[in-house]
């Protein structure tokens, strides 16, 4: 029996994300599982921040078979540290959907807006509010990430720094060029 298969369960939820990537690459799968368990609330969050629900899911789905079939690869080269690499896997898988063209939004429900008395005002929203959709989604990739995350998601410029990689300088950047667009396209 190797040494893997002799942990227990309680010591391989106590294992550091270096021993659990060292024994999935030695080929246990308890170790992997172990993983999948430690991060999969963490990046579903992560997840749901770029895409809906359902499509969230299948991200997340596809980060874990993605760093399985990494980790597990006798030839890939190990991450330096697992958390901020599976993060980067999460994020590109999110993206990945989130340009599936497949997953086109739909137009917003007539009842979205809420109820005008008068049909001119409730389409004069409308036609605003699908202006701000469309003026969002033509931003790029890393501004519209900042925007949504900051404005809708609540999210500080320090946090999403740190889940990029970026200063918080450059996060702040990000929106204020964002926000200029933003203003131009009104």
């Amino acid at each position: 029996m190797s040494p893997a298969r002799q942990l227990s369960p309680s010591a391989l939820v106590a294992a550091s994300d270096a021993r659990l990537v060292a024994l999935t690459r030695a080929g246990d799968e308890r170790a992997f599982a172990t993983i999948v368990d430690r991060y999969r609330g963490p990046l579903a969050r992560h997840c749901r921040r770029f895409l809906a629900a359902a499509p969230a899911d299948d991200a997340l789905q596809q980060t874990f078979i993605n760093a399985h079939g990494a980790l597990t690869d006798p030839g890939a080269t190990l991450p330096l540290a697992l958390k901020p690499w599976l993060y980067r896997i999460a994020r590109n898988a999110a993206l990945n959907i989130a340009r599936d063209p497949q997953l086109a939004f739909g137009p917003v429900p007539d009842d979205f807006l809420g109820h005008e008395s008068e049909p001119e005002d409730a389409f004069a929203r409308r036609e605003w509010f699908d202006g701000v959709v469309d003026a969002i989604g033509a931003l790029p990739d890393s501004q519209r990430q900042v925007i949504v995350r900051h404005a809708f998601n609540g999210d500080s410029h320090e946090r999403i720094a740190a889940d990029l990689g970026m200063t918080a300088g450059a996060i702040r950047q990000l929106a204020y060029r964002a926000r200029g667009t933003l203003r131009a396209a009104a």
